[in-house]
This record gives structure tokens, sequence and C-alpha cells, in this order.
């Protein structure tokens, strides 16, 4: 049986509303089914929907509508503080249906409506109290999506709600396959998702993975290496810049000591190492570790050239990452056990170093252990389960230094989550910022156009929280 975790499950409902079916609806649909389900079973009765202040209450409270011919009551675990779950509720007390703080009732039915699938630790206050007195009545227990208190994707609980019955959305939850002893009999309702939704990049991708703490230090937002340079000097600054300008706190930029100077130049910002000689090779390999080991991503190989010893300084360097995204140059198969990777070939690229086309990707991934994201048209991202589609972008990212500047955010963004969800957030934020380039200068925008752009990217994509 396909599941779908908590955190793919946010970044579903978000993209959805992106794509323009809206949270609303989905809410709709969702109370609706949860009704459905239960006159199924029952013809009338007194009902109880605990609700609390979330998106779950907000499903309660739907089903509390549809629920015709039924005596509903509305037991407050929490005020209503999402807008959309705030309008249902708006609707029930234009109604004047019966709504009061958590207490004990005599319903017949009792609509677990309190905590949902992003909910982890033991529940407090009146939830805590709510689970309590929906555990000791004698009525039949119906759990909105999960049964509250129940993590959702672990199956663990301290306190949970023991339902007859669990009506969970769109796809099984993995807590709920190890949790099957307080979850009753499970049906999985359809609220109208497309399947494609799942598989292309939105805002969601950017919103579940974008990380910035209000207590942070310098530092704490992510430490990035970038390792490349040679024949070209700029794509090295282009990555380095777009790390900056995508969230990272400190990115230190490692190159060939004959292009120090260059690099440093395009930007005061830029903390530039040079490594002995005019190429990278293995015997850079200390001074290279010894950077990469401050940090927690090293991003390699763009603006290096035609340079036979760079592949093996890379595989030998992975040997000292935590995490790496290898792009151009520093593109290989031979990734050390442990060692997280994102590439970024594009498709001569793939064909190049792995001997592949597009249709192989997943291939390729299951293989190296690493995650893909094959640039094109239309960019493909895969860690040979899972796979991705990202459609932003435009014509006018044909021009040089491009992909330098997705490579630099990929490693921002990877520092702070794992590799699949930072490279679908990369993919879909670099493309989006070449759209509003597009907006603003036509089709003959440059790379530092697209950094400079970077932050209103992630502005607006953040705006849909």
């Amino acid at each position: 049986m396909e599941t779908i975790n908590s955190k793919d499950m946010r970044i579903l409902d978000l993209n959805c509303e992106y794509f323009g079916l809206s949270r609303l609806q989905l809410m709709e649909n969702a109370g609706k089914a949860v009704a459905e389900e239960i006159m199924r079973r029952f013809s009338g009765g007194r009902v109880a929907v605990y609700a609390g202040s979330g998106n779950n209450g907000g499903d309660g409270f739907v089903a509390a509508r549809h629920l015709r011919g039924f005596d509903v009551e509305i037991f407050l675990a929490g005020e209503p503080k999402t807008e959309i779950a705030q309008k249902n509720f708006e609707i029930l007390k234009k109604a004047g249906y019966k709504i009061q703080k958590v207490s004990e009732s005599d319903a017949e039915i009792i609509v677990d409506a309190l905590l949902g699938t992003g909910i982890t630790g033991r529940p407090r206050g009146d939830y805590e109290r709510a689970i309590e007195i929906i555990n000791s009545s004698k009525a039949f227990r119906v759990a909105v999506d999960v049964p509250s208190g129940l993590n959702a994707d672990t199956g663990e609980y301290e306190i949970a709600v023991k339902a007859d019955l669990t009506v969970t959305f769109h796809k099984m939850k993995p807590g709920i396959i190890k949790a099957r002893d307080i979850c009753g009999e499970v049906v999985v309702r359809d609220i109208g998702i497309p399947e494609a939704f799942e598989r292309i990049c939105g805002v969601g991708d950017v919103v579940a993975t974008y990380k910035r703490f209000e207590d942070a230090h310098k530092g704490m937002h992510g430490r990035v290496a970038v390792i490349g340079g040679g024949d070209y000097t700029g794509a090295v600054a282009f990555a380095s810049l777009s790390a900056y300008h995508s969230g990272a706190d400190i990115v230190i930029t490692a190159v060939p000591e004959s292009i120090k100077s260059i690099v440093a130049g395009f930007s005061p910002n830029l903390i530039v190492r040079g490594l002995k000689g005019e190429k990278i090779t293995p015997r850079n390999l200390r001074e290279a570790e010894e950077i990469v080991r401050k940090c927690d991503v090293a991003v390699i190989g763009m603006g290096v050239g035609e340079n036979p010893e760079f592949k093996e300084f890379v595989e030998e360097l992975l040997k000292s990452c935590r995490k790496a995204v290898l792009d151009a140059e520093g593109i290989t198969g031979n990734i050390p056990e442990g060692v997280e990777c994102i590439l970024t070939p594009h498709r001569g690229e793939l064909k190049k170093n792995f001997g592949a086309e597009p249709k192989d990707v997943q291939r390729v991934a299951r293989e190296t252990g690493a995650v893909i994201l094959l640039k094109g048209k239309e960019d493909i991202i895969t860690d040979g389960q899972r796979t991705k589609v990202n459609r932003t972008g435009n014509a006018g990212m044909t021009v040089g230094g491009t992909g330098d500047v997705l490579a630099g955010m990929c490693g921002a963004l990877f520092c702070l989550d794992d590799a699949f969800h930072s490279a679908c957030a990369s993919a879909f934020v670099n493309g989006y910022a070449g759209d509003l380039c597009l907006e603003k200068y036509g089709y003959n925008f440059t790379s530092m156009h697209l950094i400079e752009m970077l932050p209103e990217a992630f502005r607006r994509c953040l705006s849909w929280k």
C-alpha cells in the first residue's frame, strides 16, 4: 500500500493551493468524507466533535455541517487559528450549532478532530483532557486523518485517541500501519488531489526546506564550501554568491591560487582560499579536507574545465564530506558509503558520466545512491524511488552560469534538509527566479541578474506559508 509521510503531505497541500486547488476545497472534501463514513454506519444520533485549533479541527467543522439528521455539538480544545478553519467555524456559529469548551459528552458518536499529522510529542492541556474524555466514553470513536496524539510517521504515542474508525486522506500514513491497535478500521478517502500534483515541484517544497531560526547564531543556517575553478573563473563565484543569496551563513570558496584574486574580485562577500597550483589536483587534498571539515556541505566541480586529475581529487575528498553537491567536472558515481550527495548533470553530462539517457535517471540514482537533479527544459529530481519534475524556468536560462547558481543553492538548502527535498526546492526556486528575471528584463538576463533575484524568489515562495 502506498503511503505518504507528514512532511510530504504538507508539501502537497501547499502545492495544491499553488496549482489552484485550494486548501479550503481540500478541507471541504475531507470533512465531507468523514461525514459520509459516519452516515454509512449510522442513520442518526448524537455526535460530539472534539476540535483542535488547526486544520484538523477545520475538517471536523466541515464534517459537522454535513451530518444531516444528526444532533451535533462542538467541543473546542482551542480557538481556530488557521484562516480556513476559522471560515468553517464561523459558518457553524452563524448556523447556530452548539459550541462549548472541552467537557464530557453523552454522545453516541465522537469525532476526534483534535490533532492532525503534523503533531509530535505528548498532547498537553485541553488536548490531553479531551483525549482522556474520548477514550473513557462508550461512544463510537471516529478519528480524522490520524488518531490524535499518534505520530503519523513513526506510529509512536504517549497518549492517543483509541479509535473505532480512522478516516485518513489521500494516502495511508506510515504511523497508522505501525499502530493499527489504536486506529480501528481504517478507510483511505480520496479528497480530489490529482496524482500528478505529487510529482511536480512547487512552493510547498521551498517552504518545507528553507529554515530560519529566531535564536540563531552565525553559522547555524549553514556553512558551505565551494570548490572548483581553473579554466573558468566566474562559475565558482556564481555558485558561492548563490549560496549566500539562498540563506547560507558562511561560504568558503576554494580555487587554484592562480585565480584567487580574480574570483575574490567578484564580490567583497566572498571568502576565497587559494589552493596551491594552477589546477586542483590530488596534491591539494589536505588543504581541501581542512575546508570541507569545517562546513556542512561541499559544492564541488564547477568551472574546472580540462583537468584529468580532478576526478581522483573529488573521489578522495568525498571521504571527508558528510554532504556534497557534485556539478560539472565534479560529477562521479563513486560515492563513499554514508556520504549524502546531490548530482546536478545536464543531459550531456548524464551521458558522459553514466552512459545514460533521461529515461534511465532513476536507475542511475539507485546505482549511485545519490539524488540526481537532471537539468533540462523540465528538471527531473529522483532518489531512485521518488521522482518529481520542475517546470519553472524559461529559455533565457540557457545563458552560462545558471547551473552554477543552481548548484550553490542546492548547497545552501542542503545544509538543513535532506538531499531529495533540497534538490526539489532548489530546482523550483532557480527556475522561479529566472521567470522573475524574464518579467523584469526579457530573455536577455545574466546569471548575476538571476542571483540578485533569488531573495525575492524566496520571499514570494515563503509568503505561501
